[in-house]
This record gives structure tokens, C-alpha cells and sequence, in this order.
């Protein structure tokens, strides 16, 4: 097949769904599908080239504010009439929600079908987490657009997301978990040098290595974990790896509580490296306020860590001895004091595999393709 996949983002920035999409193209270029992308341009990279055997035009940029997202959306629809009008395409997967109306609504004029996946969605907790005029925007916006793209398919990672999106659109829905390249998690904990790692990093000998890896939004609930973790009695350091809007208010948490060199901010990390920090720490933990999925908790115990999380999203329904679920974060310490210790437990690589997750998708993309194909035969 010939498979265009469209995202705001797309590879070197490898975060959630963006993370999850690298893996399904390179999956899908090893089975013998033609894979190409349509993202934003970004300071260092190319605007059109090939990774992996997967091709990628990145013909202008987004951006964080409202305005340049929706500039980039408005240019999407004409480069997309222009580039399907050239580019014999067999189905389009368009990862929600910048891209989704213009890509929808021109792909419904060449006849493609589109899978829509929904990686993110807050629904009205946007109205705990912005003032009400953003809160108003993001949230609307989300229900619109689940609402009027022309979908074909809408993919979640969850039944948890499915529930939330069901009462705003009638397309046909389908939930496929995010896979694990069992492969690389097996080599990540046979090859990393833990010992160097934590060294590198400043962590000491008698310290508790607590981590988190994600965006650095409010809805993660970083300077809530923080707050915590003050009441902690034992030795520790935190190791932030992420960049966002939080930054700085996190910056002045850590100087107002006199954490400095007791949380650490490492900024973003390529994949590998950060796969290699969260082998090497103690415990990996996920505080927010809001997922849908959560592949960091995910790749954590599939590198038979112990992860502590908060109760959302798909979260509750992953199965691992190393996972401790909490309803506050007042309960981290608890847990923490009792020194929790690695189990073995692989259940989450058998469910969560490669090739299981992929057969799914191959499956999905060849079904929506033969309904096309059987519409226009009627």
C-alpha cells in the first residue's frame, strides 16, 4: 500500500503521538509499504528527505500560539490539493487535530479514505487547567473537529479516549493500543550502562532516582510532584526530561523550595538516551492530571521499572507487578518509603508487542481501502 501520513509533527520531535507515529511508519516500511509524510518544518530540519526509507516533505512551519497553528492548517489544503493531485495515495492516516479538516475534507475529493487518530484529548478538563477564554478554545476546538472531519475510521489508543470522543462524531471507531518495540527494550536493558548513566547525571550512590519524561505542560503536573516529594524523608534527586511552557515556573518552584541540585532538569533527550535514563533510575513517575495513553508508562515497564502513576487514561488497565497507581500525589511517599524493588514481569512486552499492535494496523489500512474501493464499484 501507499500510505501518506499527515502530522503537525513529526520526526526529530518524537513525543506521544508523534513518538508513536515514527514507529508505525518504520513498522510498516519493513513490511514492504510505501510510506510518506506531510509535517512542519522546524529550525533544523530539511524541508524535503528521506529517513529510514520513509519520505518526508516539511513544507512550512507550525508553531505554539493559536494563530500560527491555525496559518499552518489554512496552508495545509491547498499543498495537500496540489501534492494528491500528483501522488497516487491509497489511504491517509492523519494524526489528530491540527491537520485534521483540511486533510479530511480534500482527501473526501479524491475519494481516499482517511483514519483519523485521536491521541490526545482533554475534553472539559481543559477547564482546570487554562483560563476560561483558552479553555473555551482548546475545548471546542477539539469537539469540532472530531465532530466535522471527514473520517472514515477514528483510531484511539484507548477505550478510555473512545468513550470520551463517542458522543461528538458518528465515524466508524477502532482502538488499537500503541505498540512496544520489544527488540529495542530488550537491548536497552542488556547494554545500558546504568552505573555510568547515573553518574552523568549527578546521581549519588545512596540517592533515590526518581524520574519523569514528558512535555512540560500544566496538565502533567510537574510542580505538583515537586510539591510532594518535599515531605519525602529519604535522599533523592528528581530528573526532569522534557521541555515546555512550564519551564520557568518550574525553575522558580525549585529556587523557592531550595531544591537546587535536588531536581534536576535535563531538557529534551532523543529517544535512545531517554529509553536509557529511565532503565537506569529507581522509579519512573507519571503524575498528571490527565493522559489518554501514556507510552513513557508504558516503555517504563517494559524496561521492568517501577513506575508509579496517577489513575488515567489507559493507565489502570496496563498489568505489571511494577505499577503503583495512586489517587493523589500525597501518596508517592508512602509508597517510596516502603523501597519498592523491580519485579520481573513481562506482560506488557507480550501485550503490547510489535507485531501484535502492527498486524492491527495493516489490517485497519487494508480494511478501509477495500471499503473505498467497493464504494466506487457500486
Amino acid at each position: 500500500m501507499k500510505i501518506l501520513f499527515v502530522s503537525e509533527y513529526f520526526y526529530p520531535r518524537l513525543a506521544g503521538g508523534e513518538l508513536s507515529l515514527w514507529t508505525l511508519c518504520n513498522d510498516l516500511v519493513s513490511r514492504g509499504h510505501k510510506i510518506s509524510v506531510i509535517t512542519s518544518k522546524m529550525e533544523t530540519t530539511k524541508e524535503h528527505e528521506f529517513i529510514n526509507q520513509i519520505e518526508i516533505y516539511r513544507p512550512f512551519s507550525s508553531g505554539n500560539s493559536i494563530m500560527k497553528r491555525i496559518w499552518f492548517l489554512i496552508k495545509l489544503y491547498p499543498y495537500l490539493k496540489t501534492f494528491l493531485g500528483d501522488k497516487e495515495i491509497d489511504v491517509i492516516y492523519n494524526l489528530g487535530y491540527v491537520p485534521t479538516i483540511s486533510t479530511t475534507f480534500i482527501a473526501s475529493k479524491y475519494n481516499i479514505p482517511v483514519v483519523t487518530s485521536i491521541q490526545s484529548l482533554l475534553g472539559k478538563m481543559w477547564f482546570k487547567l487554562a483560563n476560561p477564554f483558552l479553555a473555551s478554545v482548546n475545548y471546542f476546538m477539539e469537539m469540532f473537529i472530531i465532530r466535522f472531519g471527514k473520517h472514515d475510521v477514528v483510531q484511539y489508543p484507548s477505550e478510555y479516549t473512545k468513550r470520551m470522543a463517542a458522543p461528538y462524531t458518528k465515524s466508524d471507531a477502532v482502538v488499537i493500543h500503541n505498540p512496544i518495540n520489544v527488540d529495542v527494550m530488550k537491548e536497552m536493558k542488556s547494554f545500558t550502562d546504568t552505573k555510568k548513566t547515573r553518574q552523568s547525571i549527578g546521581i549519588k550512590e545512596d540517592e533515590l532516582f526518581l524520574l519523569f519524561v514528558g512535555l512540560l505542560v500544566r496538565v502533567k503536573n510537574v510542580t505538583g510532584l515537586i510539591n510532594a516529594l518535599i515531605k519525602l524523608k529519604k535522599k533523592f534527586k528528581l530528573v526532569l526530561v522534557g521541555e515546555g511552557p512550564e519551564r520557568g515556573k518550574i525553575e522558580r518552584l525549585i529556587k523557592e523550595l531550595d531544591l537546587d541540585g535536588k531536581v534536576i532538569l535535563l531538557g529534551q533527550k532523543p529517544h535512545n538516551e531517554t529509553l536509557s535514563i529511565i532503565n537506569s533510575c529507581d522509579v519512573l513517575i507519571l503524575p498528571s492530571k490527565s493522559e489518554t495513553f501514556s507510552n513513557i508508562v508504558l516503555e517504563g515497564l517494559a524496561l521492568g521499572r517501577p513506575v508509579i502513576s496517577t489513575k488515567v487514561g489507559a493507565v489502570p488497565k496496563m498489568k505489571s507487578e511494577n505499577l503503583y497507581l495512586i489517587d493523589n500525589l500525597e501518596e508517592i511517599n508512602s509508597i517510596l518509603e516502603k523501597n519498592i524493588e523491580p519485579e520481573k514481569d513481562d506482560r506488557v512486552l507480550k501485550e503490547y508487542s510489535m507485531d501484535k499492535i502492527m498486524g492491527e494496523f495493516e489490517k485497519l489500512f487494508e480494511g478501509v481501502v477495500e471499503g473505498m474501493r467497493g464504494a466506487k464499484n457500486k
